[in-house]
């Protein structure tokens, strides 16, 4: 990923359902069978951080940390005691209060008094969750796992959350990480959402480009591509009829699906198959009848 240990931060940015989760999980694959195979675990620390799965944390710093935690029981024994003493203390005191938080905002009880919290805790996660303190012992714990591992910090979902909160995710991601030598942070996004949002944030005047520059290094394009072998990827549907020309048929699918992103396709062959299925007799039905259900599929979503 990295051959001079230098930091860098950049983004797949497609519309949803071009596949952006598809290619960070290939991305994550990649690198763990790298290191499980080749060095034995050495080379990567990567840490897959889901921001809309994680948030009902309010505040990302928290979310970040709890899911570093995570990924930090399953590296116990390839990172530097230093490391993970610095990131597990900060993650228990960081769940911890935000716990405390939660339960005092939902039920008017200080549940921080009656467990003994003890007033430098409170002093140093005040309302803000003590961010300076804790990001600076995070960044210092990642510090030490760099000297030994290049560490990749992979950034999902984003599109799905809310628009203040995704903007929040961007500026905390960039607050702990960047400037880390031997730090590599990869972000999905949709580029157009990120722009609505910050509009809605910042008004209209905001000038996007220049923004996302002190985010991110550069964008990675991710188009929808042209999907093929429908014959294989929807085998329960695709057996219910009589197929004789399997070059042709994947050829008309493929004519026809061109434009429209993965995760449409598959919710058209999954529609298609359950209403064929109300019609279906014990018999294969001719191709014609496949062709022109996901014709008109197809034309309605276009």
């Amino acid at each position: 990923i990295t051959q001079n240990n230098k930091n860098c931060c950049f983004a797949i940015d497609g519309c949803w359902g071009s596949g952006k989760s598809f290619v960070l999980n290939k991305i994550k694959e990649q690198l763990v069978r790298e290191q499980s195979e080749e060095l034995a675990g050495d080379k990567y620390f990567v840490f897959y951080y889901d921001c809309w799965e994680y948030d009902y944390y309010e505040e990302p710093v928290v979310a970040i940390i709890s899911v570093l935690k995570d990924v930090l029981d399953s590296y116990l024994n390839l990172i530097p005691e230093g490391a993970k003493s610095f990131l597990l203390d900060t993650a228990k005191n960081m769940i911890t209060k935000a716990g405390v938080g939660i339960l005092k905002s939902k039920l008017g009880v200080d549940i921080g008094e009656c467990i003994g919290e003890s007033k430098s805790d409170a002093e140093l996660y005040d309302q803000y969750f003590g961010f300076r303190e804790a990001i600076e012992t995070v960044r210092n714990g990642i510090k030490e796992i760099a000297k030994d591992q290049t560490v990749v910090i992979i950034v999902d979902e984003l599109d799905r959350c809310l628009p203040t909160y995704a903007i929040k995710v961007l500026e905390r991601i960039h607050h702990i990480f960047n400037g880390l030598e031997n730090v590599v942070v990869i972000i999905a996004m949709e580029k157009k959402q990120i722009e609505n949002s910050l509009h809605q944030i910042y008004g209209e005047g905001m000038d996007v480009d220049q923004y996302l520059k002190k985010f991110i290094s550069f964008s990675v394009k991710l188009d929808n591509g042209s999907a093929r072998n429908f014959i294989a990827k929807y085998p329960s549907f695709m057996d219910m009829f009589d197929i004789q020309e399997n070059d042709e048929m994947e050829s008309f699918l493929r004519t026809i699906t061109s434009g429209l992103d993965i995760r449409t396709q598959e919710k058209i062959f999954e529609k298609a198959e359950s209403m064929h299925r109300l019609i279906a007799t014990s018999e294969k039905m001719n191709s014609e009848i496949l062709a022109f259900e996901i014709l008109t599929s197809c034309i309605k979503e276009k």
